[in-house]
């Protein structure tokens, strides 16, 4: 989340792991949470960069990769599924609602009609607990300390939802010397479907170290028809570190858009759900054009900001929901109204496998599939839907 103080304010001396290691940290930690498959990490190779990444990596715990949702086993074939709900959301370092926000997807409050299958892309996900190191060294990175009063557990919430996970902490919360249990923040996908081909994409640094995380979901149409979808959750830099303040107003933004973009710039369908931090620009913001070059759709962005900012600072855009889908299918979203104890404002999205209308096969809905309830709510919002 973007403050004032933090466009303008001075940073500490970059902090460095002390001694040179040709193998990172990073990938070494093991994903936890019971999934056995493999998971792919693209890391940074620049040595600068490196020696100082890994100094953020020694904060953090494990990765969190759990396949399947609680409780099920392994499918023999995917689900029977039109369409999917997509929702994009900064979760202000799990002070965000998420129960409730869960609570109203399945009600159908927040789309229209209930919501059997959905995924979520959110940033700014809370960890706390065993498995992130009590003690580390001086010399480790950490961004601002986060108790864990309020704030929901990434881990616990994916258990007790029955949800599949996938999280990827960036950076430690609090300094090296704080007493309280340890914690960690980062990105997260979590789903009623089973996720496959776990990434962790470390985008070029600037300031703080950003993970991505990218899964695939699958399914059939309900005339038999297989899709594959891959989900992206990522978050870039407010700002530069002191040394290259100036690269805060667009460049750095920019440099980890691009490198972004090129992970994600093949045939393959695609959903990402970004904060870009893009506070000058918005839509129009350079990070931002860079991506819908990857990933044009919707054709015409939702207007309207989707970050609150404290007292007399005017509200930003700085949360997308960006497709790359085959021209038979149909994408779109809208800004939610309730931001639900979060900062920013959810982005309630919809992709629709087919053109055509179609019988939901989760609840025999011949008339309305969860994408179409979705947009009736979207008509009702201050946003349009967009896609094609």
């Amino acid at each position: 989340m973007l403050g004032l103080a933090g466009i303008l304010g001075m940073s500490c001396a970059v902090r460095r792991a002390p001694a040179p290691d040709p193998r990172s940290p990073c990938p070494a930690l093991r994903p936890s949470g019971g999934s056995s498959a493999p998971i792919r990490w693209l890391l940074r190779q620049d040595a600068d960069e490196r020696s100082a990444l890994d100094a953020w990596c020694w904060g953090v715990g494990p990765v969190v990769f759990v396949e399947y949702p609680s409780g099920e086993v392994h499918r023999i074939a995917p689900p029977t599924l039109d369409s999917l709900v997509v929702v994009v959301w900064n979760t202000n370092i799990g002070k965000g609602d998420l129960d409730r926000l869960i609570d109203d997807l399945r009600s159908g409050r927040l789309t229209g009609r209930p919501a059997v299958h959905f995924a979520l892309l959110l940033q700014e996900v809370h960890r706390t607990g065993a498995a992130v190191p009590a003690d580390v060294p001086d010399w480790v990175a950490t961004a601002n300390a986060a108790d864990g009063e309020g704030r929901a557990d990434i881990a616990r919430f994916a258990e007790r939802h029955r949800l599949s996970l996938l999280y990827a902490p960036s950076m430690r919360s609090g300094d090296s010397q704080d007493e309280a249990p340890g914690r960690d923040r980062g990105n997260a996908i979590l789903s009623t479907l089973p996720l496959e081909a776990p990434t962790m994409f470390e985008l070029p640094w600037e300031r703080q170290r950003r993970v991505a995380v990218l899964a695939q979901v699958e399914g059939r149409r309900s005339d038999g028809e297989p899709w594959s979808l891959r989900l992206a959750s990522a978050h870039l830099d407010n700002r530069a570190r002191f040394g290259r303040i100036h690269r805060s107003f667009g460049s750095a933004r920019e440099r980890q858009a691009a490198a972004l973009a090129e992970v994600l710039a093949d045939d393959q369908a695609t959903a990402l759900g970004a904060d870009l931090n893009t506070w000058l620009g918005g839509a129009n913001a350079t990070a931002t054009r860079v991506l819908r070059e990857t990933l044009p759709l919707p054709e015409t962005l939702p207007a309207g900001a989707t970050a609150k900012l404290p007292g007399p600072i005017p509200d930003l855009q700085l949360d997308y929901l960006l497709f790359r889908i085959p021209e038979a299918w149909s994408a779109g979203y809208h800004v939610a109204e309730d931001a639900y104890g979060s900062d920013h404002r959810p982005l309630v999205g919809w992709i629709d496998f087919t053109a055509r209308a179609s019988t939901n096969a989760q609840t025999g809905d011949a008339d309305q599939s969860p994408a179409e309830g979705a947009s009736r709510a979207d008509r009702r919002s201050r946003s349009t839907r967009t896609g094609r």
